[in-house]
């Protein structure tokens, strides 16, 4: 008990971080981290000593905040919702800097980040929080999330471009972007004028 505890204890800032940041209904965050511990000690049994304890800690709270976001019923986004042309906005004049040294652009951050990580899918935000804020490998994510490791690949490209893609006015406005990349206005014009075929 005490050694289960003490391992517990020492990833417990990330593990609650992971919950807050994942789970919809934020009054929920202090039952799902205490039903995520609850769950791991009753199945301690089925952790294999000498392998990560951490990974197999992470996979019990994601599954908790899982059920608890499907208890709130929101859907997530469609991975089909967000086009791979996005992925266009690394070239944008500026942003070299903002991944260089984010934590300089996140400490200026209003809500809109936040409100733009919220619209991820489910899936998508635990990939980023797992691999970018976690420090995870693919293949732990692959493990911890019960998914191919190609998916976790997938999940991270196109929740990385969701966020380019939702928060480019934002990181324009705040004067982070200088522009908006030449692509992504080719793809809104192309985007109007197929809504206005559609009319």
């Amino acid at each position: 008990m005490d050694e289960f505890l003490a391992n517990v204890e020492k990833y417990r800032d990330q593990l609650y971080r992971f919950a807050l940041r994942n789970v919809w209904d934020s009054s929920m965050v202090d039952d799902v981290f205490a039903s995520s511990v609850a769950a791991a000690y009753e199945n301690r049994h089925k952790f294999t000593p000498g392998t990560n304890f951490r990974a197999w800690l992470f996979k019990i709270f994601v599954n908790k905040c899982f059920v608890a976001n499907r208890e709130t019923k929101r859907s997530p986004v469609s991975l089909d919702s967000v086009a791979s042309d996005w992925a266009a906005v690394e070239d944008a004049p500026g942003y070299g800097d903002i991944l260089n040294d984010p934590s300089d652009f996140l400490e200026q951050c209003g809500d809109e980040v936040y409100r733009a990580f919220r619209r991820l899918s489910s899936s998508q935000r635990a990939c980023i929080l797992l691999k970018d804020v976690e420090h995870f490998s693919y293949k732990e994510i692959a493990e911890i999330l019960g998914i191919p490791m190609a998916t976790v690949m997938t999940h991270l490209s196109r929740g990385r471009a969701l966020l380019r893609k939702e928060l480019l006015e934002y990181a324009q406005g705040m004067g982070f972007v200088r522009c908006i990349p030449k692509a992504l206005r080719r793809l809104e014009v192309f985007s109007n004028r197929r809504a206005k075929e559609a009319k």
